[in-house]
């Protein structure tokens, strides 16, 4: 039986495109990484198809960067700073916004792979695991996971692959201890939080270190209020309005997305409630315009600028059949206005009770 491209690429720990480059010599691929590959290639007697080799180009020079909502500040702000980036590396970018729907998200992997019409795709994925990520995972693609990872299970050579994929991500774990830090020295002692799905990775990590957090500085389960949300604005605004209806309401709201913190913001107004006077609100990622907001948006920023730069040369990486890694730069808490004592304790400041 004919030795097939996808053997050199198994043999060799690369995708099927390092093995395309390689034999083709692309200077995109690091000396050690072609000599390995051709020497594999020579070992087992693999030869290119003529044709095949005659319709290959060496690079596509452009990369496929899809994100979950392009309408989120976040990611607007990331894929700009992905493409200046990208561009400075002599490639373009194809963009592709999967709206937070993973069937839509699954289409574009395919058509972005189909025919090679980029080297790689920057995943931020819609869900933690698809169909299409698992296909673009069998097929051997170069994926680069941002901001979200995805959960793998099997042994099967697509789970491999994932696990060896790069996650490019802020690590939340300081900024959330200093978020709970923040609204308990306040004097908070009923904290709403309304996460990103739970279903999702980063959801689930997102409520889990600031519940952690806050239990720490002795808030116990009743004291915390969960009210998950799906990344968008209409879901803080719900979120929040399910949060007011409970007996005792939260002092202080935390919502764990750009979007979802300014729907609850226009919820807490629409209630009549003042921010900070009567209620804190606290909210994930950062956007240029938060600081213009009434009151300017307390918030933790994740750092855009060292995602995109980590994405790209794990991306590069990837591509040269390099090591490549990881990356957690820290997140970080930007106090602004939203964020105040509870009411009892300006009361307590005005001389009156609560």
């Amino acid at each position: 039986m004919a030795v097939r491209m996808r053997d050199v690429a198994r043999l060799a720990g690369v995708s099927e495109a390092t093995v395309s480059l390689a034999l083709s010599g692309s200077p995109r691929i690091s000396e050690p990484t072609r000599a390995r590959v051709a020497e594999i290639a020579r070992r087992v007697g693999y030869r290119p198809h003529a044709g095949a080799r005659a319709l290959r180009t060496d690079s596509t020079g452009a990369l496929g960067l899809v994100v979950s909502d392009v309408a989120n500040p976040f990611f607007a702000e990331l894929a700009g700073q992905i493409e200046r980036i990208a561009a400075a590396e002599e490639y373009s970018l194809v963009l592709c916004n999967s709206d937070e729907d993973a069937a839509r998200q699954d289409g574009y992997l395919s058509s972005l792979l189909a025919g090679s019409r980029v080297d790689g795709v920057i995943l931020v994925p819609a869900e933690a695991m698809t169909p299409g990520i698992k296909a673009a995972a069998s097929a051997g693609a170069n994926l680069v996971l941002l901001d979200r990872p995805v959960t793998v299970r099997g042994r099967d050579a697509a789970a491999t692959r994932l696990r060896d994929a790069p996650v490019v991500r802020g690590s939340a774990a300081g900024a959330l201890a200093d978020v709970a830090e923040l609204l308990v020295g306040l004097g908070h002692r009923r904290v709403g939080v309304i996460p990103p799905p739970v279903s999702n990775p980063v959801g689930r990590e997102r409520r889990d270190l600031l519940v952690e957090a806050l239990r720490r500085h002795g808030l116990a389960g009743g004291d915390i209020a969960v009210e998950p949300g799906d990344f968008r604005q209409h879901s803080g605004e719900r979120a929040v309005e399910r949060l007011l209806r409970r007996r005792r309401p939260p002092t202080a709201v935390f919502a764990g997305d750009g979007l979802m913190a300014i729907g609850a913001m226009k919820a807490l107004r629409r209630a009549g409630l003042r921010i900070p006077e009567d209620v804190s609100l606290v909210g994930f990622d950062d956007a240029p315009w938060f600081d213009l907001l009434d009151p300017p948006l307390t918030t933790v920023a994740q750092p855009i600028t060292e995602l995109a730069a980590a994405a790209v040369r794990a991306m590069l990486a990837l591509l040269r059949g390099e090591p490549s890694l990881a990356a957690a730069p820290p997140c970080r808490l930007v106090q602004r206005g939203s964020h105040g004592a509870p009411p009892h304790r300006n009361d307590a400041k005005k001389g009156t009770t609560s």
